[in-house]
């Protein structure tokens, strides 16, 4: 698990590569600030289909804000695509 301040939690991507994951810890930092004040926020990721030549992703994200729980999950080939709809979808949730 990987730990970015106090608050997230990013569980599944150790193996990402460092320059990939330097790109996705920007990514989720930029949502993290529009989210505003929230208690946690929570990404796991896992591959759900491998082949010789790609991988497809699944992300799931959890976030907790304001004592509510919100929760988005999506499955794509392009990892940070994958992490932005999450994203994105908890954003639009909580407003």
């Amino acid at each position: 698990m990987i730990n970015l301040g106090e608050k997230i939690e990013l569980e599944g991507f150790k193996e990402i590569a460092s320059a990939e994951l330097v790109i996705l810890k920007k990514l989720i930092g930029n949502f993290a600030n529009k989210f505003g004040d929230f208690e946690e926020l929570k990404l796991h990721l896992k591959d759900v289909h491998r082949t010789e030549t790609s991988v497809k992703f699944e992300v799931n994200g959890k976030l907790k804000k304001e004592n509510k729980e919100y929760n988005a999950e999506v499955t794509n080939y392009n990892l940070f695509f994958a992490v932005n709809e999450v994203l994105d979808r908890l954003k639009k949730e909580i407003k």
